[in-house]
Order: C-alpha cells, then sequence, then structure tokens
C-alpha cells in the first residue's frame, strides 16, 4: 500500500489516467486525459475525492414530501416518479463522476427496490442519504440508512412490533451491511436485535412521515453481542460498533477492495484498510484516499480483471466519446432501458444481496445486448454529426500520423485497458480502418486524417472495436 510514484516500470500516462477514470467515474475522456496529464496522481486522486466530497446533493423534486394520497391524486401512476428518478440518477452519473459512482455502489449495499417500496418520496430520500454519507462516516450511515422510511418500508422495519418482532432488518444489518453472512453474529443476537429496533412504524399519514411510536417498542431487557441492557435503536448501533469494529472493517474494506480493484482481494491491502478505516473512527474518505494513491491501485495485476457493468458500457463509452446525441432521443430514459434490459436496473438490484457483478453481468442472452447497445450509441453519433469521429481522431492522434498502425492502436489502447490483442484481431482492426480506400493511397502519402473517408474510417473500426472480448474490462 505504499504510495503510487510514477516511474519508468508505472509511469504516470493516459493508460493510468484512464484506469482512475473507469474505476472511479464513468470512463475517461480526452479533455479529462488533457487536464490532468501533468498533474501528479496524488493531486489527481485529492480532487476527484474531495471535489465528490463537496459535490451538493440532487435538489429534491416538489414531490419529495408527499405521501400516498398526494401520489394518487396527482394524475401520475407511481412508475411515472419512479422513472423520474431513475432518469435524474442517470444525468447525475452523467455529470458528477465519482460521487455518483460511490452512490452506485452504495446503492448496491443497502439495497433496496424501488417496487417493493412503492413510494417514490421514500425513494428520492434514500438516495439523497446515500449522496450525503457516500464519502462520510460509516457508522453514521449505518444509522441512519436503518431509520430511512424506504429501509423501514422495504426490510419490514415499520412491521416491526414488540408483540410481534419481525428479524428481516436485524438480519440484512449484520449479515449484508455490516459484518457478512455468519461472521461474528448468531441467531440469538439476530432476535434480541429485532426486539432493540422495535417501534418504528407510526406514520402521520399513509407512507408519508414514519415516527417513533414508543408504545410499540420492546421496553424489556435484550442481549446482544454478550451485553445485556434495555436496549433501544441507538444502542444496537453502538454496541455493534464497539464489539465488532475488526470485522465491520474488514467486510467493508474488502467489500470496496472487490468493487474498485479486483474481484480477487488481497489479505494485506485490506487489513491496511481496515486499520485506516479504524484508526479515523470509521471516517471513510481516507480510506479512498489510501486506495486510489496506493502503487497497488496502478498495478499491472489489476488491469483487466473486472468486467463492466452494464452502466460502464453505456456510460462508459458516451463520457470516454463525449460525442453529441441525437436530440430526438431521451438520453437519460435510454440508458435507464438498456442498462435495464442487460440487467442493472437502478434503485431495483436482483435481490437484497444486489448485484453480484463481474462474470454475473455476461451470458447468453446479455453479450449480444451488450454489443447491439453499445453499437446502438455509436449510430446515434453518427446520425447526428459523422464529423465527430474525424474531429476526435484527430485529437487523438495530436500529430497529424498517417500510419494506419499507429492510429488503430492508438485508439485501441483509448477504448481498451491495457492489452495487447489477437494478431488476427489487429489485422482485421487494420482492415476494417482501411475500408473502401485504395492500398496505394496510405503507400505513397497521399492519405491523411484530413480526408472525406475519415469519419465512416473510424465510425467502422469503433464499431469492430466493441465487439471484441477485451472492451468489457475495465
Amino acid at each position: 500500500m505504499k504510495p503510487y510514484l510514477p516511474s519508468r516500470t508505472i509511469p504516470w500516462n493516459d493508460n493510468q489516467i484512464n484506469l482512475v477514470g473507469r474505476r472511479l467515474g464513468f470512463g475517461c475522456s480526452l479533455s479529462d486525459i488533457n487536464l490532468y496529464l501533468n498533474v501528479s496522481p496524488s493531486a489527481v486522486i485529492d480532487d476527484i475525492v474531495e471535489g465528490a466530497a463537496d459535490t451538493d446533493i440532487t435538489s429534491p423534486p416538489e414531490w419529495s414530501q408527499w405521501d400516498n394520497k398526494q401520489f394518487n391524486n396527482s394524475g401520475n401512476n407511481k412508475n411515472y416518479y419512479h422513472t423520474l428518478w431513475q432518469k435524474q440518477a442517470f444525468s447525475d452519473m452523467t455529470n458528477n463522476g465519482f460521487r455518483e459512482r460511490l452512490s452506485l455502489f452504495w446503492s448496491n449495499h443497502f439495497v433496496v427496490e424501488y417496487k417493493d417500496v412503492n413510494q417514490p418520496a421514500y425513494l428520492y430520500h434514500y438516495y439523497a442519504l446515500i449522496q450525503t454519507h457516500a464519502l462520510g462516516n460509516f457508522k453514521t450511515f449505518v444509522s441512519e440508512m436503518g431509520l430511512s422510511p424506504a429501509m423501514l418500508r422495504y426490510l419490514n422495519g415499520f412491521e416491526n412490533k414488540k408483540e410481534s418482532p419481525n428479524e428481516n432488518y436485524a438480519r440484512e444489518l449484520y449479515e449484508l451491511f455490516t459484518l457478512g453472512e455468519g461472521n461474528g453474529y448468531t441467531q440469538e443476537d439476530i432476535t434480541e436485535t429485532a426486539r432493540a429496533l422495535t417501534g418504528y412504524n407510526r406514520f402521520k399519514t399513509y407512507l408519508g412521515i414514519i415516527e417513533f411510536n414508543e408504545n410499540t417498542h420492546d421496553k424489556t431487557s435484550k442481549n446482544i453481542f454478550g451485553r445485556t441492557g434495555n436496549w433501544g435503536y441507538d444502542d444496537v448501533i453502538d454496541i455493534l460498533f464497539e464489539e465488532k469494529k475488526d470485522l465491520i472493517a474488514g467486510f467493508v474494506c474488502a467489500k470496496i477492495y472487490r468493487y474498485f480493484v479486483s474481484p480477487e482481494t488481497d489479505a494485506t491491502v485490506i487489513s491496511t484498510m481496515a486499520e485506516t478505516l479504524k484508526d479515523n473512527e470509521f471516517e471513510l474518505l481516507p480510506v479512498f484516499k489510501q486506495l486510489f494513491k496506493s502503487e497497488h491501485f496502478y498495478a499491472i495485476l489489476n488491469s483487466n480483471v473486472l468486467i463492466k457493468s452494464p452502466i460502464d458500457l453505456m456510460l462508459g463509452l458516451h463520457h470516454s466519446l463525449s460525442f453529441q446525441y441525437s436530440d430526438m432521443v431521451d438520453l437519460e430514459l435510454n440508458f435507464r432501458n438498456k442498462c435495464r434490459d442487460m440487467g442493472q436496473e437502478v434503485f431495483s438490484p436482483v435481490d437484497v444481496a444486489g448485484w453480484q457483478g463481474n462474470h454475473d453481468w455476461i451470458n447468453s442472452e446479455t453479450l449480444p445486448k451488450r454489443w447491439e447497445f453499445a453499437d446502438y450509441l455509436l449510430i446515434k453519433y453518427w446520425q447526428k454529426d459523422k464529423n465527430q469521429f474525424k474531429t476526435f481522431i484527430k485529437a487523438l492522434v495530436r500529430n497529424g500520423e498517417t500510419n494506419v498502425e499507429v492510429i488503430v492502436t492508438k485508439l485501441k489502447e483509448f477504448m481498451f485497458c491495457p492489452c495487447e490483442i489477437k494478431d488476427e484481431e489487429m489485422m482485421d482492426a487494420i482492415g476494417v480502418f482501411k475500408g473502401e480506400v485504395p492500398q496505394n493511397y496510405f503507400e505513397d502519402g497521399s492519405w491523411s486524417l484530413n480526408d472525406s473517408t475519415v469519419p465512416r474510417q473510424v465510425y467502422d473500426l469503433m464499431r469492430f472495436f466493441i465487439t471484441l472480448p477485451e472492451f468489457q474490462l475495465k
């Protein structure tokens, strides 16, 4: 975990900046590379992480305080408002980079499914809570998430009363949110915790604000992790983080590592991250900075080991190229629909455990869609303005290059993580780029990147590259 200092073996270059853009955000544009190329890696991470921490939460919609009656009287069904907020999430991801990367990560940790919650205002407050604490204190995050209306409804906390305790949230608090399955807790701990969490089930109006009801709270003694007392909600959180801090830190840091670095964990690195988390009283920001500034994060062994999620695939291609899109198309709705069709619908993971990611993203049904939908984007860019492709390649190559192999290689290196594609794939790529331009034009110097054929050449090459297996990696 020693700090990354650029060297001959691990230089700070386009490839490393691309890695940062793909892992911390949703793709890396040429402007991103130009912005950071002459800045130290440590300063780049400070800029990205602190910028995310300083980003305001998304402004509340006019319906953020509505109850069920107001939604029913609005003239639109609830799915209309859910879709509006899913589109807002895609707009935020397109514009806010790392903070929304974290929002996506944490929404797959503290899972709710909007169709089960079935209250759009709850969905907004859940989203705002994630944005607020994405780089904040993890203990505070856990505490406030458990009392959020969306979570109380999704994991049945609003039904948890002293006469009939509901264990759903207590179980997931330990199994999924803090400790890991079967790690440091017993069924008795779950049962006793559920009793301590009773009482949050008074509605001012139906599906409006949820308040604590002292009459439904179990005031008798409970034993949680060997500690006995008349425990309530705050006591549960305090006891959990006092008695199980080592397990919590290790569990959370391992999950961060698998998401941002590699599915194959490194115990030494995770242990170091966990110590940082504990030393900083569970503040998350120092852990992220430590990880992203480390030499380990940039090591070649951690490149090409994560499979792009559908959102990575679509938003990554869109942001990296930064092309104009047809005015006739609702971009956010298209992203939402196509990512859903590939298995990733925002605010609706597959179950309470969330999307498992990586190889789960790829199967015989989703892979053809990944090719089709990436191609769809390129087609829409072409329909809007084909000359975007010429402008882009000239900016990428920078020096008026005429060597076809060099041009193809530069585009390959921009669109892929550092990797060597097969020789036959490279030959095919060169052939695709040359297209119908006569061979002698390349040999006698009469062809250049200013030619009228270039937009189609670049467009066809990009369409070829997105079909290669390596394009699925980040």
